[in-house]
């Protein structure tokens, strides 16, 4: 349940003090069993709710994360010398963009498609959720740089939960290696009218939160590192204020993410995926009700191009978009 503290970041990446990010314990003849208990879910919710962030710890078979690292482990160098792979936030920040393989014998369902993850998003998103991006984030080391505070969505939304971010790192997490900095509960105050530069055509800058409104929330919820066991799956709202902070290791932190969101949303990106993982993929939504918003690639697909460059996580749905002034309001 909840008993983790996890160390406090300040604005320059620091420790300060100790807050708690909470903790879902996952018994292992669940994460077996890939089956969600009423309790697990009811305790799930309440803390996504009120946080809009929580931990799954051992909901990931940990020899599925090694078959994963050891391929990607070894390409984060060699990917990160192309002159025209994604950094997040610039190169300075030496996070970068690394998705996982895209073999079907390296996709694995309890990281594309975890049940225990899914049944809980049901009770949030509803019965049909779509993943639209599939892809990671590496933070080279040793860094200094970090991420602005943002947040992954920068146009009108609504008030009310319509996507998450599944994070899923391939080792332990920790302050020293890179644990991202997140703002508990900041999820509930989102609207657009927080960024720096809405409406830039820098797709990264309108992500940005003012400063003003950091140091304000700062003085009653200062933020936390989300540290992570091995095996865990971090569920968080696309709304909820984050940053990168530097891995301070010589090895690479890899982290995977997915974003899941209702059919009904109709978000426009989609996930690239080889036309021989389609029967995988079908088996998925088969199982756990999650379908891809898929573009079918005929052959191989490199995983070391797949970029986050051009992702939209906005709406497509006509009615969502006439009550765009609405979803412009901050809350009251």
């Amino acid at each position: 349940m909840t008993r983790r503290e996890h160390e406090n970041g300040t604005s320059n990446g620091d420790a300060a003090h100790s807050e708690e990010l909470h903790v879902v314990q996952i018994a292992e003849d669940a994460r077996q069993s890939g089956e969600a208990s009423p309790e697990v879910i009811g305790e799930a919710l309440t803390y996504l709710h009120r946080d809009g962030i929580i931990v799954l710890e051992n909901a990931i078979d940990p020899a599925h994360l090694d078959a994963l690292y050891s391929l990607l482990g070894p390409e984060a160098e060699e990917v990160a010398r192309d002159p025209d792979h994604h950094f997040n936030f610039g190169k300075d920040t030496k996070n970068m963009d690394q998705a996982p393989p895209l073999n079907p014998d390296l996709m694995f369902q309890d990281i594309w498609a975890n049940p225990i993850a899914c049944s809980i998003l049901q009770h949030v998103l509803g019965p049909q959720l779509v993943c639209h991006y599939a892809n990671g984030n590496t933070a080279l080391g040793p860094a200094t740089g970090r991420q602005p505070v943002h947040s992954d969505i920068d146009k009108p939304h609504p008030l009310f939960p319509f996507a998450y971010i599944l994070n899923i790192a391939l080792d332990d997490v920790s302050l020293e290696n890179g644990a991202t900095e997140v703002w508990l509960g900041s999820h509930r105050e989102s609207n657009i009218d927080q960024h720096t530069t809405y409406g830039s055509k820098d797709s990264e800058a309108g992500l940005t939160i003012k400063p003003d409104l950091l140091d304000a929330r700062r003085k009653h919820s200062p933020p936390v590192n989300a540290a992570t066991k091995k095996g865990s799956i971090v569920i968080r709202d696309i709304r909820l204020w984050h940053a990168g902070v530097p891995n301070r290791t010589p090895k690479p932190r890899i982290m995977l993410s997915f974003v899941l969101q209702p059919k009904w949303f109709q978000a426009p990106s989609k996930v690239l995926l080889p036309m021989k993982a389609r029967d995988l993929v079908k088996g998925w939504q088969a199982e756990t009700g999650l379908g891809f918003n898929a573009e079918w690639v005929d052959g191989d697909v490199d995983h070391r191009k797949v970029t986050s460059a051009e992702v939209d996580f906005a709406t497509n749905n006509k009615r969502m978009l006439e009550l765009e002034a609405l979803m412009h309001m901050p809350p009251t």
